[in-house]
């Protein structure tokens, strides 16, 4: 019998088994003339409120987002962005939202949670899964704000390990719900009123399933019902402005009419949910990472060391060119990913994980360095700069740990190799479908591609139980599929780009960035590809074990 043949368009899936199909990134997908011009309308509108309106440093000092910011979000239609137009909304699509999600951020890191956990989480379970009766009841309320959503997913034993959920709704005899259990760090719990909730349902064919078995359901809770309480809100490092309180349910009556999909699908409708949550946590990296930087070059032109501007100095170059690169990079792979949810491909999942790991984990740096640049002043509360730091550290937490997210990548990408399926994918991309300027990189990158599906192959074909198990291994081979991801995505928006581009000197800039862009990705490749054969990975396991007995 022969193996099972699957097709996908992902890239990040194809780039396990050494392919890169060009259709999954070639040519970059922009969107139509009046998705454009609209976005950059909202965006200019967004950013010139957002500059009067929202304070920052007030916000993170006071901790606290006041009620006239999030009204404000509510009036200029920012709360109903993605809602269909026959429901109330403006009907705009992930690249839109996820430009809005930038300069929200941009200007403050704690206000544009509140978009995140209202439209990007609570309000995607209908969006996506519900009912027309419940589309048409509940999207109209969340497009004009009137109904405010948090996302109640994570409680204190299940955070990574959504397998670890604890919390459960019995059915009634009425065909209502009755629902206890506790969550943890919701997002926008104080102000709040529904509650897109997870809990175990019974499974009608095992009724007598212990909880841990029992299958996962999706619920919209109304925080005025009775049992539902609030707790005071967390004392965090960071977001300090951004709403986070632990939030119980104590046999709280949901009406039939608020399970949200079919009863036990609960847990599909998290997964999709945060796959296009992750993406938007990506764009707000953007947005702040666009902050530290114009702050960074601002410092590096105004102060003067030794008799010159700091910018002149080798290292402090290395620093800021390091920022401009990793913001082209950043904003290449989110809009690669909106493209593809936009232009209605189903399989994202990898591409989202690779978008928030990348995003975030280089903010942190950017963060990092931004305040480096400005030195002892900007360890300072007067300047933004720890703030930025500060506010930056959860995202490598938020909507799944970075660790967690590689060993899904990798267990996704190598998932043809354990059941020995036979991929479809179309043609390859080949050096000739970049830019001229930019063949030596895209040469690099299809090389490596390949030597990764060499490497894979090898690997299950050795041992495919271990390499289920091996956390170490599934990382490396993660970070090698992210930083290609990456490395694609800059390569393909810059051959659009380039394309247009009719000045000379514009487009030599241009060439510079993306080639400095693409190299820090593919060498970042090149060590994950490398550290397969490290043998520090044994002397860690060892050092650990010898220090927890």
């Amino acid at each position: 019998m022969s193996a099972p043949s699957v097709s996908s368009n992902s890239l990040v899936r194809s780039l396990f088994l050494g392919k890169t199909p060009a259709a999954s990134f070639l040519p970059f997908p922009v969107p139509d003339a009046e998705t454009r011009e609209t976005t950059e309308e909202i965006v200019a509108m967004v950013s010139s409120w957002a500059a009067d309106a929202i304070d920052p440093a007030a916000i993170d000092t006071n901790k606290t987002i006041p009620k006239e910011v999030i009204d404000g979000l509510s009036e200029l239609g920012l709360l109903g962005l993605i809602v269909p137009e026959e429901h109330g909304g403006i009907g705009m699509g992930q690249y839109t939202y996820s430009r809005v999600m930038e300069v929200v951020a941009n200007r403050c890191a704690s206000t544009v949670t509140v978009i995140g956990g209202h439209m990007g989480l609570c309000m995607k379970p209908v969006l996506l899964f519900g009912t027309d009766e419940q589309k048409a009841r509940w999207l109209p309320t969340f497009a004009n704000g009137e109904t405010i959503g948090s996302f109640a997913l994570t409680e204190a034993g299940a955070g990574s390990d959504a397998g670890g959920l604890r919390s459960y709704a019995e059915l009634q005899e009425d065909g209502s719900w009755k629902l206890s259990g506790t969550k943890a760090m919701i997002t926008n719990a104080s102000f709040a009123n529904v509650f897109a909730v997870f809990a175990r349902t019974p499974d009608p064919a095992f009724p007598t399933a212990p909880l841990l078995e029992r299958p996962i359901s999706c619920f919209y809770v109304r925080a005025a019902a009775d049992g539902v309480t609030v707790s005071a809100e967390e004392n965090k490092m960071g977001l300090c402005g951004s709403s986070t309180c632990e939030v119980s349910f104590d046999e709280v009556i949901v009406p039939a009419g608020d399970l949200i999909g079919a009863q036990g699908a609960g847990f599909k409708i998290a997964l999709n949910t945060l796959n296009t949550g992750r993406h938007g946590l990506a764009a707000c990296c953007i947005g702040q990472a666009k902050l530290a930087t114009g702050l960074a070059f601002t410092q590096a032109t105004e102060r003067v060391q030794f008799g010159k501007q700091i910018a002149e100095f080798g290292l402090v170059q290395e620093m800021l060119a390091g920022m401009r690169a990793d913001v082209y990079a950043m904003e290449a792979g989110t809009h690669l990913a909106a493209g593809l949810i936009d232009r209605g491909e189903s399989d994202y999942l990898l591409e989202s994980a690779c978008c928030k790991i990348f995003a975030t984990e280089r903010l942190w740096t950017l963060a990092n360095d931004a305040l480096q640049v400005a030195g002892g002043m900007g360890f300072m509360r007067e300047y933004p700069f720890e703030r930025i730091v500060r506010d930056a550290r959860i995202n490598l937490i938020f909507e799944g740990t970075n660790q967690i997210l590689r060993t899904l990548i990798a267990g996704q990408g190598l998932r043809p190799l354990f059941r020995e399926e036979q991929s479809e994918h179309g043609p390859s991309a080949v050096p000739e479908d970049f830019a001229v300027e930019l063949r030596a990189e895209a040469e690099r990158a299809l090389a490596i591609a390949a030597q990764l599906g060499a490497k894979t192959s090898e690997l299950a074909k050795k041992n495919a139980r271990a390499l289920l198990a091996d956390q170490s291994t599934q990382a490396r081979l993660s970070e090698t599929a992210v930083s290609l991801y990456t490395a694609f995505a800059v390569l393909a928006k810059a051959t659009a780009e380039i394309a247009l581009e009719q000045d000379d000197q514009n487009k030599a800039d241009l060439v510079d960035l993306v080639r400095l862009s693409a190299r820090r990705r593919l060498v970042g490749a090149s060590r994950a590809l490398a550290r397969l054969d490290d043998p520090d990975t044994e002397l860690e396991h060892r050092v650990v074990a010898s220090a927890i007995g």
